[in-house]
């Protein structure tokens, strides 16, 4: 997590873990581990800045003028980061294949 103009950190997570990111700054989900996970992410309505046509803007890209930083755009230490954990499991990230429309036989991320 971080807010924009500053360095990323990263939190480590487990079963039963709530990381709450504060208003406005830039995060990631990622699940580096065997087994499947899933998160829930929640977010009270009220507060969800949207653009002139009423879509939040954590849904569209920065390119575009929103707050969702695309995975062409994601910062370098933090793919990094995701590759070095999943190779401590013998694992290997599928996005740049899935980034470019290909299919993919397991998901990672």
């Amino acid at each position: 997590m971080w807010p924009e103009g500053e360095e990323p950190k990263r939190y480590d997570w487990k079963e039963g873990a709530m990381i709450v990111p504060p208003n406005l700054w830039f995060h990631q989900h990622f699940n580096t581990g065997t087994t499947p996970a899933r998160y829930l992410a929640f977010k009270a309505e009220g507060v969800a800045i949207r653009n002139a046509q009423g879509v939040p803007k954590a849904w569209i890209s920065k390119r575009l003028g929103g707050d969702q930083i695309d995975y062409a755009d994601e910062r370098p230490e933090i793919r990094k980061w995701f590759s070095e954990a999943l190779s401590k499991h013998g694992l290997k990230a599928n996005m740049d294949k899935a980034s470019r429309g290909g299919k993919s036989d397991r998901s990672v991320s």
